[in-house]
């Protein structure tokens, strides 16, 4: 009896532009802090994460500090996240936030 892995794949990435598009047409939303959140049921037995971080945001430096951060977030909370569901998170100009407070708002945005 070990810990679950906390790894994050490459399976578990929405990449395709088609899945982003039927994230943005079907998926359910709602807003927590600096994020708009995307949920969707899919056919797997796990879930995947997609990072749209708008140029407005800031700097290449600050947009790849935050997608790290996000995806940092759902790599740490992915075992208490419902299993079977694609995540679009569509990021906001805000102020760097830590990775705990991005976990927060993932956790926090899937349970509505």
């Amino acid at each position: 009896m070990g810990l679950p892995t906390c790894r994050f794949r490459r399976s578990q990435r929405l990449t395709r532009k088609s899945e982003f598009a039927a994230m943005y047409e079907h998926g359910s939303r709602c807003t927590v802090g600096p994020s708009l959140i995307h949920v969707l049921q899919n056919q797997r037995g796990y879930s995947r994460l997609g990072l749209s971080v708008l140029s407005r945001v800031g700097n290449a430096v600050q947009r790849n500090i935050i997608k790290r951060r996000c995806r940092e977030a759902f790599r740490l909370s992915q075992h208490e996240l419902p299993t079977g569901i694609d995540i679009l998170l569509t990021v906001r100009p805000h102020e760097l936030q830590t990775t705990n407070q991005y976990r927060v708002h993932l956790l926090e945005g899937v349970g509505k």
